[in-house]
């Protein structure tokens, strides 16, 4: 039985993993409580004496006794916020190059010196991304990214 249930449900997740609009797993619970999973995160389901478990991490099983069902949907059904929606990244690429992601399309940017002169003017691409060369001298720099600003050091 609990093959045929483990089978059905990876049988299950491979089909509807293929289907792009298909983007969480969520593990609904006996007393209304719900967890979602995003599926781009590739999450792995096992049954462990008698829990089940997401992703291998003892923090996120589940007794099979109190899981009503685990369905897969369009949208984040727990409530809660993606971590990363809003957050702006800036990637060091070399020791001269920075790139900003997740910033909005077509944002302002701005690179300072710590005395406020403006060392360099870009925007964003559509994609919200920006590849910036820092200046070859060794410094503190402010870069701006739409209404957001970010402390930069140069070694």
């Amino acid at each position: 039985m609990l093959k045929r249930m483990l089978t059905l449900l990876l049988f299950t997740f491979g089909i509807l993993y293929v289907n792009a609009t298909v983007r969480y797993m969520t593990v609904e619970q006996n007393d209304g409580k719900k967890y979602s999973f995003l599926l781009a995160d590739k999450p792995v389901v096992t049954y462990e004496d008698g829990n089940l478990v997401v992703n291998g991490n003892v923090s996120t099983s589940y007794a099979i006794s109190d899981v009503k069902n685990f369905h897969f949907t369009e949208g984040d059904e727990s409530g809660v916020k993606d971590a990363d929606a809003e957050l702006l990244r800036v990637i060091t690429i070399d020791n001269n190059t920075i790139r900003v992601e997740n910033a909005l399309a077509n944002a302002k940017v701005m690179l300072f010196n710590i005395n406020g002169a403006t060392i360099f003017t870009t925007t964003t691409d559509p994609l919200g991304t920006v590849t910036i060369n820092l200046p070859n001298q060794k410094g503190v720099y402010v870069l701006t990214v739409g209404g957001r600003s970010i402390k930069v050091i140069r070694k």
